[in-house]
């Protein structure tokens, strides 16, 4: 198939009037003439779809509309076969490889859903599931194209999850199905009311999706770069401090004998584009709703923030920040995020026995908090304990005392620094 001017607006003319047509109107009735017209006209479309007139929509973004309508008919047909659906796969495949098609994540999430509703009216259950995790993909890359650099709390009981997460200075990430609000991330599912298929969505990012949950009194930062700072802004007005949260303190931290731990995290945490091993990972802050979740059940469409992002009013104390992790290929173990250098304090609980806090100090003792700033310098500063006290000046509060360093950390800082000059004199002695 040769690429030339005259078969590129032969085409583009041809787009148009397929969607001019069919825009709003595949149903049962027309689903087979659909079919036909659509693989007529453009089953060797791809080569052309790097092609361009400035003055004219994207082709490769018509043909996508002309084949998301294509899909809708292939889910209307009165009776559907695997011969069809292949089709339709392979179809869809050559869009989603295409280098023009790369950042229509829209489409691809929609033609993706679509198709897997073909493979589910066939009870191919797992090429189904499959289809809902490129869908459920491809919605959450649309979600989110600005990485940040965070401060955030995490409050967590004395375990030894605790213990090895602050060796080996990382972050665990837990499923969705763990959480203790039942109704936390299920809000895709509502606009289906096909039982089987919400429960092949719910099965798709339960394979693939892993998050870890944050408190932050402030929204997440944008930058300021003549300033070479990050702004931020309150998400509601007169906040007690993240680490004073009474309701955190019971709920997550084992009423007091756990800690709270504050992080802040560099930019480089944020992956945006999924890249080759399918992985995509982002901060958002959750949003608070007061409405019955039935509504979203009336959509036709939903959002990422109220799938993912969303949660009762009645959760609205914890101020949530959510770091969402999605492995497209569902790979099995369990998965952490790197915090090498991010802490940089603990508060131990009022009732957080001392053997604890003297094994996490011993731990944290001779690591470093290191800030990057908008303009890449890096500052590096000893992690800071606190211990909470009961505020004597308000009833039923607590306030944070600062701790000394831990014994030994300036004394083997101390150490490592003679061994680094004795190593340099020893050098220029050999030379």
């Amino acid at each position: 198939m040769s690429l030339d001017i005259d078969s590129l607006k032969k085409i583009t003319k041809s787009l148009d009037a397929f969607i001019s047509k069919y825009q709003d109107k595949v149903s049962e009735q027309n689903a087979d003439s659909v079919i036909k017209d659509f693989q007529q006209n453009w089953s060797e479309a791809i080569p052309y779809l790097n092609l361009n007139d400035p003055a004219e929509e994207p082709l490769d973004m018509k043909y996508g509309r002309a084949l998301l309508l294509y899909s809708a008919a292939v889910c209307h047909l009165d009776k559907v076969s695997d011969r069809d659906i292949n089709i339709m796969s392979t179809y869809i495949e050559e869009f989603n490889k295409c280098d023009a098609t790369k950042y229509r994540f829209s489409l691809k999430a929609s033609l993706f859903g679509n198709l897997g509703l073909c493979w589910h009216r066939l009870d191919k259950e797992e090429k189904a599931i499959i289809a809902f995790k490129n869908h459920l993909y491809y919605l959450l890359l649309q979600s989110s194209r600005t990485s940040y650099s965070p401060i955030a709390y995490k409050y967590r009981p004395y375990t030894d999850f605790l213990i090895k997460s602050l060796e080996d200075e990382t972050i665990g990430l837990t499923s969705p199905t763990t959480f203790n609000d039942l109704f936390d991330c299920p809000i895709i599912e509502l606009l289906n009311n096909d039982e089987k298929v919400s429960g092949l969505i719910r099965q798709a990012y339960n394979d693939c999706l892993k998050i870890a949950c944050f408190s932050s009194n402030f929204k997440l930062p944008y930058p300021d770069h003549e300033k070479g700072e990050a702004i931020q802004e309150e998400k509601q007005e007169g906040s007690i401090p993240e680490y004073c949260n009474e309701l955190m303190w019971a709920h997550y931290a084992d009423s007091h004998k756990g800690v709270c731990i504050k992080y802040h995290f560099p930019n480089s945490l944020t992956q945006l584009d999924g890249g080759k091993d399918g992985v995509l990972c982002y901060f958002k802050d959750v949003s608070y709703s007061s409405q019955d979740l039935l509504q979203y059940s009336e959509r036709d469409s939903i959002n990422l923030y109220d799938a993912f992002f969303l949660k009762g009013e009645k959760w609205m104390y914890e101020n949530e920040l959510r770091f969402l992790f999605f492995d497209l290929y569902g790979r099995p173990g369990f998965h952490s995020i790197p915090a090498k250098n991010c802490i940089e304090a603990v508060y131990f609980g009022l009732k957080c026995p001392q053997e604890h806090r003297d094994k996490i100090r011993e731990i944290l003792k001779d690591r470093i908090h290191k800030k990057v700033d908008l303009l890449g310098h890096i500052t590096q500063y000893p992690i800071k304990f606190y211990e909470m006290i009961t505020d004597k000046q308000h009833f039923g509060q607590v306030e944070a005392r600062e701790l000394p360093p831990p014994l030994g950390s300036n004394k083997l800082s101390i150490i490592k620094r003679i061994c680094l000059f004795l190593r340099q004199v020893l050098s220029c002695i050999v030379r």
